[in-house]
């Protein structure tokens, strides 16, 4: 869920405070994100994972433990932490963090057949997003459940609309990197359900301010400002839906001049998307989410971009990104800089 009502922010810290597990999972990263961004010393955050890996590892063996919320919540605490030192393609965090999957599924049925926007359910769909995140970074389908979620399109508040997207996306991307990628049925059902979310979803998802470019030089991103930080998040998750479902689109010939052709069009509409995605990210800053959300765009296919310049401005966001969030690391746009070829370049 898209969690309105701040639940990690509220509920979880003052969990925290009668969890010893909970509240150095809190500190250790809170710690690393300091050391991230400030001169903060960084084995401070060490000091603090492995307090509460102490009390962690014994619980994994303790039937009624496991499924206790304090835990589950730390250990997709210590989930984030990982993700935070790893590079976005290529690495799973899994394998440091081993008893995640032990814990979330033996947590699983509760949560998914607790119904409304509570507390419980914000730390299952923390837990449903780090799946999805991971799914992207490592290229392979969810292993974590996809439970029946919400994925009509009957009225219902904003952050249900945005929540459904969440879901959406992880049903894109079991498909896209599942044994099923080249069923032309289950992708044209899986656009047609991007597009009705677009077309469905309540008016006030629309931005109340739109300017194409936002210094008139042609190639920058858009200006494009939300009122709420539900319709912004329902829009990056469709938009990066979109994004994948277009690149993996099976129809497009793969060989052949039909294949040159399409794939520049695709090329097109994702460096459109990718420009919105950004565009959003930026205008919308205060909601820092959404940053990562295009960051994970230009890791997935910003190799599609060929102009410097463009390249740039991708380099620049993801940089801004990581000097005020300490995430995602430098070693990702490290490896796009290589497929763009600017170290064999002599302008570089």
């Amino acid at each position: 869920m898209v969690d309105t009502r701040d639940h990690f922010g509220v509920h979880i810290v003052q969990m925290a405070k009668k969890n010893s597990t909970l509240m150095n999972a809190i500190l250790a990263l809170s710690a690393r994100q300091l050391s991230r961004t400030t001169d903060f010393d960084p084995y401070i955050a060490d000091a603090y994972y492995q307090r509460c890996f102490d009390t962690l590892i014994p619980a994994l063996n303790d039937n009624v433990t496991i499924k206790e919320e304090p835990l589950l919540a730390a250990t997709i605490i210590l989930r984030l932490l990982e993700e935070m030192n790893i590079s976005i393609i290529g690495s799973d965090p899994q394998g440091h963090l081993f008893g995640t999957q032990a814990i979330i599924r033996a947590a699983e049925q509760s949560y998914a057949a607790t119904s409304g926007p509570d507390w419980r359910q914000a730390i299952y769909w923390a837990a449903f997003r780090q799946e999805l995140w991971i799914s992207l970074m490592t290229q392979r389908p969810f292993k974590l459940h996809i439970f029946p979620a919400d994925r009509s399109l009957e009225p219902a508040t904003d952050s249900i609309w945005a929540t459904r997207t969440i879901a959406h996306l992880g049903d894109v991307s079991n498909f896209v990197f599942g044994e099923g990628r080249n069923s032309v049925a289950r992708y044209n059902q899986l656009m047609d359900e991007n597009k009705s979310w677009i077309h469905c979803r309540p008016d006030s998802f629309d931005p109340y301010f739109f300017r194409h470019d936002r210094d008139g030089s042609g190639r920058n991103f858009p200006d494009i400002r939300f009122h709420q930080k539900t319709h912004v998040m329902g829009t990056q998750y469709n938009l990066l839906a979109h994004t994948l479902l277009i690149v993996h689109d099976p129809t497009i010939p793969q060989l052949g001049p039909g294949h040159r052709a399409s794939r520049a069009i695709v090329d097109k509409t994702v460096q459109d998307n990718v420009r919105t995605l950004c565009g959003v990210a930026q205008s919308n800053y205060k909601i820092f989410p959404c940053k990562f959300v295009a960051c994970f765009a230009i890791a997935l296919v910003g190799d599609r971009f060929t102009v410097r310049e463009d390249q740039e401005r991708l380099r620049d966001l993801w940089y801004a990104c990581e000097r005020a969030h300490g995430f995602p690391p430098t070693s990702t746009i490290t490896q796009l800089e290589e497929s763009w070829g600017w170290y064999n370049r002599p302008d570089h």
